[in-house]
């Protein structure tokens, strides 16, 4: 997830209040789609995540549709995501329409890579794998949000870069004491790889798409990256 990966709505007792409180927001004049029940249930569904770039920190309700002045989309409980200021500030209006990561496993349209290493050329590559109108719009918000376009936006994407790096050296890590072990603490190991691969961790895109470039080398981790 956009650095995006499959996030499930659940139609839990926090969505069904803030679903509620949406209706009740709707009718007023100045209704708030961000109330406090209401971003406490897109935090829960989007695992604290921005929904964008993957990483966790202080996030706003973000609206997947922009509304316009439109009313059902602003309090759309479908069109609600949860975003950080960065990819907020850069998406805006300006990318529409994008894959919806609620509805398709983005990285699988999209393949996450870092290239280089230290001392060499590292960039980071978004490459669309399907050529519907939805993913190469959300590939050219990628390249914003993860290069940006102004000194400030290039200064934010550099620390989000330093925060990839770092998550992935972990990953790579827990990969290598895998490949290495035996018996019980290659089980261990294998453990802390699934829970990377999930939707609930940082940069699962970049992760995963680390192991599929790897499928020839580790075929028995590829089911983990569904």
């Amino acid at each position: 997830r956009i650095l995006m990966v499959k996030i499930e709505r659940t139609n839990g007792e926090n969505a069904k209040i803030a679903i509620a409180s949406l209706e009740k927001e709707k009718q007023k004049k100045n209704g708030n789609y961000n109330a406090s029940e209401i971003f406490d249930a897109i935090n829960e569904i989007f695992h604290g995540k921005c929904y964008l770039c993957e990483q966790r920190g202080f996030y706003q309700v973000e609206h997947l549709i922009p509304h316009k002045g439109n009313k059902d989309l602003e309090f759309e409980w479908n069109n609600l995501f949860l975003a950080c200021p960065h990819c907020n500030n850069i998406k805006r209006d300006k990318y529409t329409p994008i894959l919806d990561c609620c509805k398709v496993d983005v990285d699988q349209k999209i393949a996450f890579r870092k290239h280089g290493y230290w001392g060499t050329e590292e960039y980071l590559e978004f490459t669309a794998l399907s050529d519907d109108a939805e993913t190469k719009m959300t590939v050219k918000l990628l390249e914003e949000i993860h290069h940006g376009s102004t000194p400030q936006k290039q200064a934010e994407a550099k620390i989000l870069y330093v925060k990839i790096v770092k998550s992935m050296r972990t990953f790579k890590n827990y990969v290598l004491e895998y490949e290495a072990a035996k018996g019980q603490t290659k089980l261990d190991t294998l453990e802390l790889i699934k829970l990377e691969l999930k939707s609930t961790s940082e940069f699962t895109a970049f992760k995963r798409w680390l192991i599929r470039d790897a499928k020839e080398k580790y075929p028995e981790l590829q089911q983990y990256c569904q």
